[in-house]
């Protein structure tokens, strides 16, 4: 069976770009899931990353909709908010929705971001740990 990971914005952009996330994304090992949030953050940076690229914003918006990711809304999760914002208070606030979702699916959040390291109530991997 494969491994449920919640997925942060950054190793979907790291994709996008065509970053070692891309290989993991479709290797046969893991399942991903992500925030509907999560994937509007993600879209906000299309712009950036086809201006560096050289890529159409079109065809980054089709990748990213090509990426194996169950996509979750807020209402799918809202019973684990007040958790996650009690955890992630003072830390990075805009994680609150990943976080609400890894407690859900009790899964591990795949994120490059260090401040995740002082939690503590859910597992995180960096892209090194699944490479």
């Amino acid at each position: 069976m494969k491994t449920l990971l919640v997925v942060d914005a950054n190793p979907i952009i790291s994709a996008l770009i065509g970053g070692s996330s891309r290989e993991i994304f479709f290797s046969k090992t893991y399942r991903f899931a992500t925030a509907e949030y999560t994937v509007e953050e993600v879209r906000g940076f299309i712009p950036y990353i086809a201006e560096k690229s050289g890529v159409a914003e079109e065809e980054i918006e089709k990748a990213l909709g090509l990426l194996p990711l169950k996509v979750y809304s807020r209402e799918d999760y809202r019973d684990k908010i007040t958790e996650s914002e009690r955890i992630i208070k003072g830390i990075d606030e805009k994680d609150l929705d990943i976080l609400a979702l890894a407690l859900k699916l009790k899964a591990p959040i795949w994120t490059n971001d260090r401040h995740f390291e002082n939690i503590r109530e859910v597992r995180v991997v960096k892209t090194q740990d699944l490479i």
